[in-house]
């Protein structure tokens, strides 16, 4: 038989705590695994639902079940954030009966809020934010200040200018010469990359570029020209 070493006292408390940091990190990293799995439906939903832009009304509830399972396993932003934009859905869904609609704009702006307070850098909830609260009649510096929050996050986020400027020519009036400033330059941007977006904004919002001309008229009037002439091709 092989001589074998007998295991030594150092070397049996290495192999204990060896065993105890194991399973410590096993423990932690349960909740999280089980967090995610319960969590793919919904994000498979949510990837389901930019693409088509179809509200999956007999599954929202179940989406939002799962999603609440998954902040009770793992307590993330990522997962609040969802949760409020199923809410987001679930107010704007036709089928969802007009007196609950309030209650579900209102889950989704505290969801939201959860999220913004873990992760401010988030862009698109921000916006979100301004949306529900202009729907909730919420007071404009309530409006404005996540606004200011969601450009300052994201300026040249493509897929929020045309957003972000209906709700400013909006609430133009309240703000203060700094946020005027960052409408502007917002309008600049959606002009040199998505100029059909932007003037289909303008065409409902500002038909007759009352709040344009103010903003830009003085340091850009050709933008001005341009903008009357392609509203003149669209009465």
């Amino acid at each position: 038989m092989p001589f074998m070493r007998p295991v030594t006292g150092p070397a049996i408390v290495y192999s204990v705590v060896t065993l105890l940091i194991a399973g410590l990190v096993l423990a932690l990293a349960l909740p999280r695994l089980g967090a995610s799995v319960r969590f793919l439906p919904v994000e498979f939903a949510q990837h389901r639902y930019f693409k088509d832009r179809v509200i999956p009304s007999d599954r929202l509830q179940v989406l939002i079940g799962f999603t609440r399972q998954s902040i009770a396993m793992h307590d993330h932003y990522r997962y609040h954030d969802a949760l409020g934009f199923l809410y987001y859905l679930r107010a704007l869904d036709l089928n969802t009966p007009a007196l609950e609609r309030r209650d579900a704009y209102i889950s989704a702006e505290a969801e939201t809020l959860s999220t913004l307070r873990s992760a401010p850098a988030q862009p698109a909830a921000w916006m979100r934010l301004v949306t529900i609260r202009w729907i909730l009649h919420d007071e404009p510096e309530n409006i404005i200040q996540p606004w200011r929050m969601s450009v300052f996050t994201g300026r040249t986020d493509s897929a929020l200018l045309a957003q972000r400027i209906q709700a400013g020519l909006a609430f133009f009036p309240y703000m203060d010469e700094e946020t005027a400033a960052m409408l502007r330059d917002q309008i600049w941007l959606a002009w040199r990359s998505q100029p059909g977006s932007l003037m289909g904004v303008i065409a409902v919002s500002d038909p007759e570029l009352a709040v344009v001309r103010r903003l830009v008229a003085a340091t850009d009037p050709q933008l001005i020209t341009e903008m009357e002439a392609w509203l003149a091709r669209f009465p």
